[in-house]
């Protein structure tokens, strides 16, 4: 699965826990093999990549899925399915799907995620702030659009244009608690979503809690 969105939270995930990680296994981050990468971490100040995938946790069970949940999700009027989920102590991750998608060829994807470690080291603007330096580190220029920012929540969107196989439109919602920072992000394939998808997401994130 090509999932930006989920990879650069790995990336946050990773710097958080130092996760024990053969260097010898990763790639140094590039325009070139970018699109092949499964998972990101940062190592000695550089952003890498594996062609596999290194973590040894198994995937959530559909049930687990449903059990693992920590948010409460507004969607839209369509039935969206729990694809995929993953749960550690650090990083708990679930991703929806439009009901019949399939998740590793999907045009939109709605992705919900606790990370409890993180309380105490990562501020909502601190994890944009990284977020986007990921991103200029691999090369990559998104447009970036702060929709709301309180100091425990931070609503934002980011647009990459290019290259054309990683375009994608993607806003997402970082809230910090006594319990650790909860994200809810929602993607689609393409550069722009356009006005009315925008504002429908917005209402449907701002709507959600945790």
């Amino acid at each position: 699965m090509q999932k930006i969105i989920v990879s650069y939270i790995i990336i946050v995930f990773s710097s958080l826990t130092h996760a024990a990680i053969d260097p010898s296994k990763l790639l140094k981050v590039n325009k070139e093999n970018n699109p092949s990468c499964v998972e990101y971490y940062n190592y000695q100040g550089d952003l890498y990549c594996s062609t596999t995938k290194l973590q040894a946790n198994s995937p959530l069970s559909a049930q687990e899925i449903t059990n693992y949940e920590k948010q409460h999700l507004v969607f839209d009027n369509r039935f969206w399915q729990a694809a995929w989920g993953k749960q550690t102590d650090a990083i708990t991750t679930i991703e929806y799907v439009p009901a019949g998608d399939d998740i590793d060829q999907w045009q939109e994807l709605i992705t919900s995620q606790f990370i409890p470690s993180a309380t105490q080291q990562l501020s909502p603007r601190q994890y944009l702030d990284l977020i986007i330096a990921n991103f200029r580190q691999s090369g990559l220029d998104p447009k970036v659009t702060i929709h709301e920012q309180t100091p425990k929540q931070i609503i934002f969107e980011f647009q990459i244009n290019t290259p054309k196989n990683l375009q994608q439109d993607e806003i997402q919602k970082v809230t910090q608690t006594d319990n650790g920072l909860y994200l809810l992000h929602y993607v689609t394939k393409k550069p722009d979503m356009g006005t009315e998808n925008r504002q429908k997401w917005l209402n449907n994130i701002k709507a959600s809690r945790v």
